[in-house]
């Protein structure tokens, strides 16, 4: 697991959250670029996250950039773990599965209201 959770990072190079804030990988970071402004999501395994995930939805989502019909937005890290291999790519989602749970809706198809959990502005803030 240490290895996945190394891979994880390298990979990311970045938080998903502002420090002091709901958590890591709970989302609520505000990034900004080329392809616009975007909120990080959610990736823990609450159901609020990404708890719906199964490993082959996980690598399809990094392969192709697509959860079903929705596609994530370029300035995600998916593009940059797109060429990792399945042997990579399977223990950074086990990796995911261990990490805390953490209830943190965000949503970037919503208009951005004040979050209580992580104390900044983004779709769904308000609900929770």
């Amino acid at each position: 697991m240490q290895l996945a959770s190394s891979l994880f990072n390298a990979a990311t190079s970045e938080s998903s959250s502002p420090s002091g804030s709901a958590g890591r990988l709970a989302g609520g970071l505000e990034m900004k670029g080329p392809f616009g402004t975007v909120t990080a999501a959610n990736i823990t395994p609450d159901p609020s996250g990404i708890s719906f995930y199964n490993e082959t939805i996980f690598v399809q989502a990094i392969r192709t950039g697509k959860v079903g019909a929705r596609t994530l937005n370029p300035i995600m890290p998916w593009g940059m773990m797109s060429n990792m291999t399945d042997d990579d790519l399977k223990p950074i989602y086990a990796y995911l599965r261990t990490v805390k749970a953490v209830k943190h809706r965000v949503d970037n198809t919503m208009r951005p209201t004040l979050c209580k959990v992580c104390k900044g502005r983004h779709g769904a803030g308000d609900q929770n």
